[in-house]
């Protein structure tokens, strides 16, 4: 079994195509944030529909349900309306957490955090997709939550493309800002091998620590 989670997609459609055939997964997990910011949301919703991976919800996807039908003009309802009703299904039945094992040991995939020392039980909908520092993203001398999480359970997780790659023995974050010209990561389970490519498809060997850092609010 070749398990590969990858990072936040937002609409890299030509990346999310090298990073799979680089690869070779047979198990694929995508880790939220599938559509908006990018170039080619239709193009990852056609990967999707073809190749059927596993997602969970990100914050993005959630704001993207909650304004599909707005008629104002913004991003997010563009983005909505090149994509297919059965696009708004798939995200509408989402989970936010995906578990599982490997050699003995548990996982989960979320898009932003966990609850740092009750895990899955104690983190609800909207900690999942938006959660960074604990117990709030609102004071920036907070710790992130996986400076503080205790599991047993290794924990994948994208959304936090400031951070950028963050390879620890517990948690592992995925979000390299793809969409801001850096690279999309993803983490193959078995191997433990982080892989990158650019927006364009091409490999990044060794892969690094792409950080977005915004020049204005975001």
């Amino acid at each position: 079994m070749r398990t590969l989670f990858v990072g936040d997609v937002h609409g890299c459609a030509q990346a999310l195509d090298a990073l799979v055939a680089l690869a070779r997964p047979e198990r694929l997990i995508l880790l939220g944030d599938l559509f908006t910011k990018g170039p080619d949301a239709p193009g990852v919703w056609e990967r999707i529909a073809a190749w059927k991976p596993e997602c969970v919800l990100g914050n993005h996807d959630a704001k993207m349900l909650r304004v599909w039908d707005d008629p104002a003009p913004g991003k997010v309802q563009d983005c909505c309306r090149k994509l297919p009703d059965a696009a708004r299904g798939f995200l509408a039945a989402l989970p936010s957490f995906i578990e599982g094992v490997h050699a003995g040991r548990p996982w989960i995939a979320v898009h932003g955090g966990l609850h740092p020392t009750l895990g899955v039980a104690g983190t609800d909908a909207v900690m999942a997709y938006l959660l960074r520092r604990w117990p709030d993203n609102n004071d920036e001398g907070n710790p992130f939550w996986w400076q503080l999480y205790t599991g047993e359970a290794r924990v994948f997780y994208g959304h936090d493309a400031m951070r950028g790659l963050q390879v620890h023995e517990r948690t592992v974050g995925l979000d390299t800002g793809c969409c801001y010209g850096h690279a999309l990561s993803g983490y193959l389970l078995e191997t433990e091998e982080v892989l990158q490519v650019s927006p364009e498809g091409a490999r990044i060997d060794p892969p690094r620590n792409w950080r977005f850092v915004p020049t204005s609010p975001t």
